[in-house]
């Protein structure tokens, strides 16, 4: 999201300027705080944080009744509105950059719970290593592309690096996404071993 700024000259008396200045201090500021202290009080904030976006007519549902406030009357309606715009662009923001986080934050732990020893991911599964092996051969051939003959796709020696490193990444996500999905104890085991040996049955 992006915000153009507009620098200008204001030309305008003394007193002007200073009651206009007043106006923003003292009336247009402090509703702004006011509005952004009641979002982060508000009893959904959690949901529109693991959301990362919130209903933009809270923000104007919150500033109606503030108008009233003595703290904040006698601004022109455009204030009122400025006011609003702010609070929600700060939110927007805000809850942006704290999804982002979130989603790092769980990508790190999945790591954390993937990073085992072979052994251990059998003895978790419940099953021998070599059955382990299977199921995860069995699961990348369901993931990989396949060709019209029916047989999944090998890597051929002229495809460049950067083209095999983007279909491992792509590989990747669909393990990712995979492993969040699935209940079963022994396939994510099988996902986690394939994704700590780089997306393949090691020999």
């Amino acid at each position: 999201m992006s915000q153009i700024t507009i620098q200008c000259g204001l030309v305008a008396s003394a007193s002007t300027r200073q009651a206009l200045w007043s106006l923003m201090a003292e009336r247009n500021t402090p509703l702004i705080n006011e509005i952004l202290e009641q979002m982060s009080q508000h009893s959904d904030l959690e949901t529109w944080r693991q959301k990362g976006k919130h209903p933009t007519a809270v923000v104007s549902q919150l500033c109606q009744p503030l108008k009233t406030d003595t703290r904040f009357t006698g601004q022109p309606s455009r204030l009122y509105t400025s006011a609003v715009h702010m609070a929600d662009y700060i939110y927007k923001s805000w809850l942006k950059i704290q999804q982002h986080l979130q989603r790092r934050v769980d990508g790190k732990l999945r790591w954390l719970e993937m990073l085992k020893s072979d052994e251990a991911l059998a003895q978790e599964s419940g099953v021998e290593l070599l059955s382990l092996r299977d199921r995860a051969a069995a699961l990348l051939t369901q993931l990989q592309p396949v060709t019209a003959s029916g047989k999944p796709t090998q890597n051929p020696g002229k495809k460049s690096k950067k083209k095999v490193a983007l279909s491992d990444r792509s590989l990747a996500n669909q393990l990712f996404e995979r492993y969040q999905d699935t209940k079963s104890v022994l396939e994510r085991c099988a996902i986690a071993f394939l994704l700590k040996n780089g997306c393949k049955v090691p020999q």
